[in-house]
């Protein structure tokens, strides 16, 4: 189904029809994603997710979100614009989730992660990627996911808050007995946008960074909690 996404008092915001991506827009999709992603590179073999088909009430395309952005009453055949999100690959691989399936299963399903968002250069600062990342995250709440998180260098941190977002260089998530820290290689930084009323973002002290507490039921945090030596004290 095709969404018409128009930003209010805008005057250079593009009108756009955002949708899933369609098979002939897959060599401009991925040309697009190649300009810049969020994480500066796509999950392995994001060309082959994009013959699949869709795993999850979110997805469009195997385990990944895949939207373009096309312009309309415009003669240019082409899509403006591009994202592409899917599970993040902490939630399997960090330290805190070896050897639990069934939590990583379950922050896959909570936790959207934007890979890549791009708009073609003559196109930009028309609000298509602030579109494209809107339409992102209703689709998110929609499925029931509680957040999304790109990954971003430091001068894009102005455009994500203007957002929503909170960007940092190191991001902690409350576990009921630990934090799951994410801490990005400079130069990029992390940044994350609650969708569910039972999460947020706190900023605790001592903390070496904002924490998202709430993600999951339990996981919340009492109000004296803070950090001393790099541990979380609850």
């Amino acid at each position: 189904m095709t969404r018409t996404a128009v930003v209010p008092g805008q005057p250079r915001t593009a009108r756009t029809d955002i949708a899933p991506l369609i098979r002939p827009d897959h060599a401009d999709y991925l040309a697009l994603l190649s300009l810049v992603t969020s994480s500066g590179r796509l999950p392995a073999g994001a060309s082959e997710i994009l013959t699949m088909d869709p795993v999850g009430p979110l997805a469009t395309h195997g385990t990944a979100l895949c939207l373009t952005a096309r312009l309309r009453r415009s003669t240019n055949p082409k899509p403006a614009g591009a994202v592409f999100a899917s599970f993040p690959d902490w939630a399997f691989q960090h330290p805190l989730v070896q050897g639990a399936p069934a939590l990583s299963r379950l922050l896959s399903r909570t936790v959207l992660l934007v890979y890549g968002v791009a708009v073609a250069p003559g196109r930009r600062k028309q609000g298509i990627a602030r579109t494209l990342l809107t339409e992102t995250e209703n689709r998110a709440r929609a499925a029931g996911y509680r957040m999304t998180t790109l990954i971003h260098t430091p001068d894009l941190a102005p455009f994500y808050e203007r957002l929503g977002y909170t960007t940092a260089h190191h991001v902690s998530i409350a576990m009921p007995d630990a934090c799951m820290g994410l801490t990005q290689p400079p130069p990029y930084m992390t940044a994350v946008k609650i969708l569910h009323p039972g999460a947020q973002v706190r900023i605790l002290p001592g903390a070496p960074g904002p924490v998202v507490t709430g993600l999951l039921p339990g996981w919340d945090l009492p109000a004296g909690a803070r950090f001393e030596d790099g541990r979380l004290i609850a």
